[in-house]
């Protein structure tokens, strides 16, 4: 649920904590060139408007399952389209920049044979006046960053049952809520707040609570020669999460393991095992 949504869910606007504490966005200047920068991944599209590279306006949106089927350069085609229909009143007067970080997206009018969805789509363009210009995608960081946090939170919200109650968790950990309330201008140091959520970077962070050991628990029983150890569930998780002495939390819940203690008991060193 939006920050915004929740102010009117008792029927009475009431300002709320995460409404304060938004991203703070710059007004548009309609005598500066516009600037498109689009990203697609597995379960998303995202794009970001800005000028003098400040960002203006967000947009997100989450893919069906035959849109998740598509190629990456198809993904990467409709994010470009989605963008340019959810702020056509902004782009169609004058010309603007797009980056792309698909190279061959640069060359979408120029193809000769296309098939009805690219056509289509290549008609829309005619209609707006850009240049392209080709950003690398590890250039194309505010996109790419956006979008990382926003396929995490896709991924986890359809998944785990509840996750969004993780929000509320956050003022129960002294360390991570002191953290939050120096966000109030969108980013601290290495964190932001998306959505509600804490971020490190592109890792989200999980505060103290049973959100850290059911996390442990999914990757500890990953493993298909049996369950992951220590050392291979800490590497899991340190790509996607964070959270202080993350190393001591997994030790002590894979020490509570009853399938890995089992395991341990059947085969003890020194006894020798039974020809069949």
């Amino acid at each position: 649920m939006s920050p915004i949504t929740k102010c009117l869910k008792k029927g009475n606007f009431e300002w709320t904590k995460e409404v304060c504490e938004a991203p703070i966005l710059a007004l548009p200047d309609f005598n500066k060139v516009f600037e498109v920068e689009c990203h697609a991944n597995r379960v998303g599209i995202e794009a970001v408007l800005t000028q003098d590279k400040r960002s203006l306006a967000y947009y997100g949106e989450k893919l069906n399952d035959s849109r998740r089927k598509y190629s990456t350069y198809d993904k990467e085609f409709y994010a470009i389209i989605r963008a340019l229909d959810h702020w056509s009143h902004y782009l169609r007067p004058k010309q603007f920049v797009h980056h792309l970080d698909h190279q061959a997206l640069k060359f979408i009018n120029g193809q000769h044979k296309l098939n009805s969805r690219h056509a289509e789509w290549v008609e829309f363009l005619q209609s707006f006046s850009f240049v392209s210009r080709y950003k690398q995608g590890g250039t194309n960081v505010v996109a790419d960053a956006f979008s990382r946090r926003y396929s995490i939170l896709s991924i986890l919200d359809e998944r785990v049952l509840g996750f969004s109650m993780m929000r509320g968790q956050y003022k129960q950990d002294e360390e991570m809520a002191a953290i939050m309330a120096k966000c109030t201008k969108y980013s601290f140091e290495d964190y932001v707040v998306q959505n509600g959520f804490l971020f490190k970077g592109n890792k989200l962070c999980v505060p103290h609570g049973s959100f850290r050991e059911l996390l442990v628990r999914e990757v500890h029983r990953g493993g298909l020669a049996g369950p992951f150890g220590v050392t291979k569930i800490v590497e899991v998780l340190r790509k996607h999460f964070y959270w202080p002495k993350m190393l001591e939390d997994v030790q002590t819940i894979v020490a509570r393991c009853g399938v890995c203690h089992r395991a341990k008991s059947q085969f003890k060193p020194g006894y020798p095992i039974a020809d069949s």
